[in-house]
Protein backbone atom coordinates (compact mmCIF):
# COMPACT_ATOMS: atom_id res chain seq x y z
CA UNK A 1 0.00 0.00 0.00
CA UNK A 2 2.92 2.61 1.16
CA UNK A 3 6.41 1.85 -0.25
CA UNK A 4 9.22 4.31 0.82
CA UNK A 5 12.62 3.90 -1.25
CA UNK A 6 15.87 5.03 -0.14
CA UNK A 7 14.08 8.28 2.02
CA UNK A 8 17.16 10.81 2.93
CA UNK A 9 16.37 14.20 4.34
CA UNK A 10 18.49 16.95 6.12
CA UNK A 11 17.78 20.00 8.10
CA UNK A 12 20.91 22.99 7.41
CA UNK A 13 23.01 20.22 5.72
CA UNK A 14 22.78 18.20 8.81
CA UNK A 15 21.33 14.48 8.48
CA UNK A 16 17.44 14.19 9.66
CA UNK A 17 16.79 10.74 7.87
CA UNK A 18 19.50 8.34 6.04
CA UNK A 19 18.41 5.95 3.14
CA UNK A 20 15.41 4.76 4.87
CA UNK A 21 13.32 2.47 2.78
CA UNK A 22 10.26 0.87 4.51
CA UNK A 23 6.78 -0.55 3.82
CA UNK A 24 3.11 -0.68 4.82
CA UNK A 25 0.67 -3.21 3.60
CA UNK A 26 -2.72 -2.68 3.33
CA UNK A 27 -4.66 -2.79 6.91
CA UNK A 28 -1.71 -2.91 8.89
CA UNK A 29 -0.61 -0.67 11.76
CA UNK A 30 2.95 -0.01 12.04
CA UNK A 31 4.31 1.97 14.77
CA UNK A 32 7.65 4.16 14.75
CA UNK A 33 9.37 4.01 18.19
CA UNK A 34 12.72 5.80 18.50
CA UNK A 35 14.04 8.76 21.38
CA UNK A 36 13.40 12.93 20.17
CA UNK A 37 15.46 14.07 17.52
CA UNK A 38 15.77 10.65 16.03
CA UNK A 39 13.73 11.50 12.76
CA UNK A 40 10.26 9.49 13.33
CA UNK A 41 8.30 13.38 13.01
CA UNK A 42 10.50 14.16 9.71
CA UNK A 43 9.49 11.03 7.89
CA UNK A 44 5.52 11.29 8.81
CA UNK A 45 5.72 14.62 7.74
CA UNK A 46 7.50 13.34 4.07
CA UNK A 47 4.97 10.97 3.67
CA UNK A 48 1.89 13.34 4.09
CA UNK A 49 3.67 16.29 2.14
CA UNK A 50 4.92 18.38 4.41
CA UNK A 51 8.87 17.89 3.70
CA UNK A 52 9.29 18.15 -0.18
CA UNK A 53 12.60 18.74 -0.13
CA UNK A 54 13.92 15.13 0.17
CA UNK A 55 15.94 12.17 -1.79
CA UNK A 56 13.87 9.06 -2.65
CA UNK A 57 10.68 8.25 -2.99
CA UNK A 58 7.17 7.55 -2.12
CA UNK A 59 4.59 5.56 -3.75
CA UNK A 60 0.93 5.27 -2.20
CA UNK A 61 -2.15 2.64 -3.69
CA UNK A 62 0.88 2.01 -6.54
CA UNK A 63 1.23 5.49 -7.54
CA UNK A 64 4.38 7.65 -7.25
CA UNK A 65 2.95 10.66 -5.07
CA UNK A 66 6.34 11.93 -3.94
CA UNK A 67 5.71 15.31 -6.06
CA UNK A 68 2.24 15.51 -5.59
CA UNK A 69 0.59 18.13 -3.14
CA UNK A 70 -1.18 17.00 0.75
CA UNK A 71 -4.08 17.75 0.01
CA UNK A 72 -4.24 15.46 -2.93
CA UNK A 73 -2.64 12.17 -1.04
CA UNK A 74 -6.06 11.05 0.53
CA UNK A 75 -3.86 10.59 3.23
CA UNK A 76 -4.94 12.05 7.13
CA UNK A 77 -2.49 13.24 9.71
CA UNK A 78 -3.43 13.75 13.41
CA UNK A 79 -1.62 15.79 15.66
CA UNK A 80 -0.52 16.38 19.52
CA UNK A 81 -2.71 19.41 19.64
CA UNK A 82 -5.91 18.19 17.66
CA UNK A 83 -6.07 21.49 15.25
CA UNK A 84 -9.71 21.62 15.57
CA UNK A 85 -11.58 24.57 14.74
CA UNK A 86 -12.45 26.75 17.83
CA UNK A 87 -15.43 28.46 16.10
CA UNK A 88 -16.86 25.43 14.70
CA UNK A 89 -19.28 22.99 16.48
CA UNK A 90 -17.99 19.76 16.70
CA UNK A 91 -20.65 18.35 13.74
CA UNK A 92 -18.35 21.17 11.70
CA UNK A 93 -15.41 20.39 12.71
CA UNK A 94 -16.20 16.07 11.88
CA UNK A 95 -17.31 17.50 8.42
CA UNK A 96 -14.97 19.65 7.41
CA UNK A 97 -12.79 17.43 5.16
CA UNK A 98 -16.25 16.45 3.58
CA UNK A 99 -16.94 19.97 2.18
CA UNK A 100 -18.42 20.23 -1.59
CA UNK A 101 -20.56 17.03 -0.89
CA UNK A 102 -24.51 17.11 -0.88
CA UNK A 103 -25.48 18.13 2.93
CA UNK A 104 -27.50 15.15 3.23
CA UNK A 105 -24.30 12.78 2.93
CA UNK A 106 -22.16 15.27 4.80
CA UNK A 107 -24.70 14.71 7.79
CA UNK A 108 -25.33 11.13 7.14
CA UNK A 109 -21.36 10.36 7.94
CA UNK A 110 -21.29 13.25 10.01
CA UNK A 111 -23.99 10.95 12.00
CA UNK A 112 -22.00 7.65 11.16
CA UNK A 113 -18.34 8.69 12.88
CA UNK A 114 -19.84 10.52 15.95
CA UNK A 115 -21.75 6.90 16.67
CA UNK A 116 -18.70 5.17 16.12
CA UNK A 117 -16.73 7.21 18.47
CA UNK A 118 -19.15 7.79 20.95
CA UNK A 119 -19.56 11.57 20.83
CA UNK A 120 -23.35 11.75 19.19
CA UNK A 121 -24.54 14.31 22.22
CA UNK A 122 -21.76 16.51 21.74
CA UNK A 123 -22.61 17.78 17.86
CA UNK A 124 -23.61 20.75 19.04
CA UNK A 125 -20.85 21.67 21.33
CA UNK A 126 -17.52 24.23 20.24
CA UNK A 127 -13.84 22.34 21.24
CA UNK A 128 -13.79 24.38 24.30
CA UNK A 129 -16.57 23.07 25.65
CA UNK A 130 -15.21 19.42 25.98
CA UNK A 131 -12.45 17.59 27.73
CA UNK A 132 -9.44 16.17 26.58
CA UNK A 133 -10.03 12.59 25.73
CA UNK A 134 -13.18 14.01 23.64
CA UNK A 135 -11.47 16.64 21.54
CA UNK A 136 -9.14 13.50 20.62
CA UNK A 137 -12.71 11.26 19.72
CA UNK A 138 -13.32 14.57 17.51
CA UNK A 139 -10.09 14.70 16.23
CA UNK A 140 -9.93 11.07 14.96
CA UNK A 141 -13.83 11.23 13.84
CA UNK A 142 -12.55 14.20 11.47
CA UNK A 143 -9.76 12.69 10.07
CA UNK A 144 -11.45 9.27 9.39
CA UNK A 145 -14.80 10.97 7.64
CA UNK A 146 -13.57 11.37 4.77
CA UNK A 147 -12.56 7.79 4.00
CA UNK A 148 -8.71 7.88 3.79
CA UNK A 149 -7.05 4.85 3.43
CA UNK A 150 -4.04 5.81 5.73
CA UNK A 151 -3.57 7.88 9.06
CA UNK A 152 -0.95 9.27 10.18
CA UNK A 153 -0.63 9.77 14.17
CA UNK A 154 2.33 12.03 15.64
CA UNK A 155 1.66 10.94 19.26
CA UNK A 156 -1.78 12.51 19.52
CA UNK A 157 -1.99 10.85 22.96
CA UNK A 158 1.00 12.07 24.89
CA UNK A 159 -0.86 14.86 26.55
CA UNK A 160 -3.64 12.30 27.89
CA UNK A 161 -2.79 10.41 31.51
CA UNK A 162 -1.70 7.07 31.50
CA UNK A 163 -5.53 5.53 31.65
CA UNK A 164 -7.30 7.68 29.31
CA UNK A 165 -4.22 7.04 27.01
CA UNK A 166 -4.42 3.03 27.50
CA UNK A 167 -7.80 3.35 26.83
CA UNK A 168 -7.72 5.00 23.30
CA UNK A 169 -5.11 2.75 22.15
CA UNK A 170 -6.80 -0.33 22.93
CA UNK A 171 -10.17 0.66 21.25
CA UNK A 172 -8.56 2.37 18.41
CA UNK A 173 -7.00 -0.89 16.06
CA UNK A 174 -10.85 -2.56 16.04
CA UNK A 175 -11.89 1.08 14.59
CA UNK A 176 -9.28 1.14 12.35
CA UNK A 177 -9.96 -2.34 11.18
CA UNK A 178 -13.96 -1.78 10.92
CA UNK A 179 -13.07 1.95 9.25
CA UNK A 180 -10.81 0.33 6.65
CA UNK A 181 -7.43 2.41 7.12
CA UNK A 182 -4.04 1.15 7.64
CA UNK A 183 -2.12 3.54 9.92
CA UNK A 184 1.07 4.74 11.21
CA UNK A 185 1.86 5.93 14.61
CA UNK A 186 5.11 8.03 16.03
CA UNK A 187 5.87 7.12 19.66
CA UNK A 188 8.63 7.12 21.58
CA UNK A 189 6.82 5.10 24.54
CA UNK A 190 7.17 0.95 23.91
CA UNK A 191 4.06 0.24 25.70
CA UNK A 192 2.31 2.68 23.31
CA UNK A 193 3.69 1.17 19.95
CA UNK A 194 2.93 -2.57 21.29
CA UNK A 195 -0.76 -1.63 21.95
CA UNK A 196 -1.20 -0.14 18.62
CA UNK A 197 0.52 -1.84 16.48
CA UNK A 198 1.12 -4.82 13.85
CA UNK A 199 4.58 -4.13 13.05
CA UNK A 200 7.63 -1.92 14.78
CA UNK A 201 10.00 0.38 13.33
CA UNK A 202 12.90 0.95 15.57
CA UNK A 203 14.68 4.55 14.70
CA UNK A 204 17.55 6.20 15.73
CA UNK A 205 20.10 8.46 14.20
CA UNK A 206 17.93 9.16 10.87
CA UNK A 207 17.88 5.07 10.69
CA UNK A 208 15.37 2.29 10.79
CA UNK A 209 17.70 -0.54 12.87
CA UNK A 210 15.11 -3.21 13.24
CA UNK A 211 11.44 -3.40 11.50
CA UNK A 212 9.08 -6.79 12.46
CA UNK A 213 6.52 -7.48 15.14
CA UNK A 214 6.50 -6.34 18.61
CA UNK A 215 6.79 -9.75 19.88
CA UNK A 216 9.45 -10.62 18.01
CA UNK A 217 11.80 -7.39 18.70
CA UNK A 218 11.28 -7.73 22.00
CA UNK A 219 12.45 -11.64 21.76
CA UNK A 220 15.32 -10.60 19.80
CA UNK A 221 16.23 -6.69 19.81
CA UNK A 222 20.06 -8.10 18.42
CA UNK A 223 21.98 -5.09 19.71
CA UNK A 224 22.36 -3.24 23.26
CA UNK A 225 21.04 0.18 21.26
CA UNK A 226 17.37 -1.52 20.27
CA UNK A 227 17.00 -3.14 23.74
CA UNK A 228 17.31 0.44 25.06
CA UNK A 229 15.14 2.12 22.39
CA UNK A 230 12.65 -0.39 23.44
CA UNK A 231 13.00 0.77 27.03
CA UNK A 232 14.63 -2.91 28.23
CA UNK A 233 15.98 -1.92 31.45
CA UNK A 234 19.25 -4.28 33.41
CA UNK A 235 21.38 -5.13 30.17
CA UNK A 236 24.41 -6.79 31.71
CA UNK A 237 27.88 -7.71 30.84
CA UNK A 238 28.05 -11.70 29.95
CA UNK A 239 29.28 -13.79 32.95
CA UNK A 240 30.37 -17.66 33.21
CA UNK A 241 27.34 -18.34 35.11
CA UNK A 242 24.90 -17.19 32.52
CA UNK A 243 26.25 -20.03 30.29
CA UNK A 244 23.56 -22.33 31.96
CA UNK A 245 20.72 -20.17 30.00
CA UNK A 246 21.11 -22.18 27.35
CA UNK A 247 22.99 -20.99 23.88
CA UNK A 248 24.14 -17.41 23.55
CA UNK A 249 24.52 -15.88 20.58
CA UNK A 250 28.33 -16.33 19.11
CA UNK A 251 28.28 -12.20 18.99
CA UNK A 252 26.51 -11.49 22.17
CA UNK A 253 28.69 -9.34 25.07
CA UNK A 254 25.40 -8.78 27.16
CA UNK A 255 22.14 -9.81 27.78
CA UNK A 256 18.86 -8.81 28.56
CA UNK A 257 16.99 -10.98 31.70
CA UNK A 258 13.12 -9.88 31.46
CA UNK A 259 11.73 -9.44 34.50
CA UNK A 260 8.97 -12.07 34.25
CA UNK A 261 11.47 -14.88 33.72
CA UNK A 262 10.54 -17.09 36.62
CA UNK A 263 6.73 -16.64 36.28
CA UNK A 264 5.48 -19.73 35.65
CA UNK A 265 9.01 -20.67 35.01
CA UNK A 266 8.15 -24.65 35.59
CA UNK A 267 6.10 -25.05 32.17
CA UNK A 268 8.63 -23.64 29.95
CA UNK A 269 11.88 -24.38 29.08
CA UNK A 270 14.53 -22.80 32.23
CA UNK A 271 17.51 -22.72 34.10
CA UNK A 272 18.27 -22.12 38.02
CA UNK A 273 20.96 -19.30 38.77
CA UNK A 274 22.21 -18.55 42.21
CA UNK A 275 22.09 -14.61 42.93
CA UNK A 276 22.55 -12.80 45.46
CA UNK A 277 19.46 -10.05 46.42
CA UNK A 278 20.87 -6.55 46.62
CA UNK A 279 17.05 -4.56 46.54
CA UNK A 280 13.88 -4.82 46.53
CA UNK A 281 11.21 -2.69 45.44
CA UNK A 282 7.53 -2.61 44.99
CA UNK A 283 6.31 -3.02 41.14
CA UNK A 284 2.83 -4.01 41.21
CA UNK A 285 1.15 -6.29 41.26
CA UNK A 286 4.23 -8.06 43.32
CA UNK A 287 7.65 -7.12 44.62
CA UNK A 288 10.56 -7.11 42.19
CA UNK A 289 13.97 -8.19 43.12
CA UNK A 290 17.48 -6.81 42.37
CA UNK A 291 19.92 -9.79 41.79
CA UNK A 292 23.42 -10.14 40.92
CA UNK A 293 24.98 -13.59 39.68
CA UNK A 294 28.70 -12.00 41.43
CA UNK A 295 29.69 -9.20 43.26
CA UNK A 296 31.09 -7.81 40.19
CA UNK A 297 28.07 -8.04 38.14
CA UNK A 298 25.45 -5.86 37.66
CA UNK A 299 22.26 -6.63 38.85
CA UNK A 300 19.07 -7.45 37.35
CA UNK A 301 15.33 -7.00 37.54
CA UNK A 302 13.18 -10.71 38.74
CA UNK A 303 9.70 -10.27 39.80
CA UNK A 304 8.76 -12.04 43.23
CA UNK A 305 5.08 -13.23 42.84
CA UNK A 306 5.82 -15.96 45.69
CA UNK A 307 5.13 -14.66 48.69
CA UNK A 308 7.10 -12.56 50.59
CA UNK A 309 10.73 -11.48 49.27
CA UNK A 310 13.73 -13.04 50.75
CA UNK A 311 16.03 -10.20 52.44
CA UNK A 312 18.56 -8.14 51.17
CA UNK A 313 21.82 -9.36 51.02
CA UNK A 314 20.59 -13.38 50.98
CA UNK A 315 21.60 -15.98 48.47
CA UNK A 316 18.22 -17.85 46.67
CA UNK A 317 18.22 -20.05 43.74
CA UNK A 318 15.99 -18.10 41.05
CA UNK A 319 14.48 -20.02 37.77
CA UNK A 320 14.47 -18.20 34.75
CA UNK A 321 12.91 -18.78 31.47
CA UNK A 322 14.87 -19.49 27.96
CA UNK A 323 12.19 -17.53 25.69
CA UNK A 324 12.75 -14.32 28.98
CA UNK A 325 16.52 -13.88 28.19
CA UNK A 326 17.46 -11.85 25.09
CA UNK A 327 21.49 -12.37 23.92
CA UNK A 328 22.77 -8.74 22.94
CA UNK A 329 25.84 -7.60 20.51
CA UNK A 330 27.25 -4.51 20.56
CA UNK A 331 25.92 -1.67 18.61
Amino acid sequence: MLELSHISHAYAKKPALRDITLSLAAGERLAIIGPSGCGKSTLLRIIAGLEPEHTGSVSYRGRDITRVPTHLRGIGLIFQDHALFPHMTVAANIGYGLYGQPRATITARVDAMAQMFGIAELLDRRPDQLSGGERQRVALARSIAPSPGLLLFDEPFASLDRTLRDRFLAELPPLLHHAGVSSIYVTHDPLDACLIADTLAVMDAGRVLRHAAPAHLFRDPQTRLVARLLGMRDIVPMHPAYAALAQPSPAATHLHIHPQAGVDARQHPHSLLTVTVRGVTLRPPWPQLQVAVGDDVPPFSYDWPFGEPPPIGSSVIVAVRHDCVAWLRDD
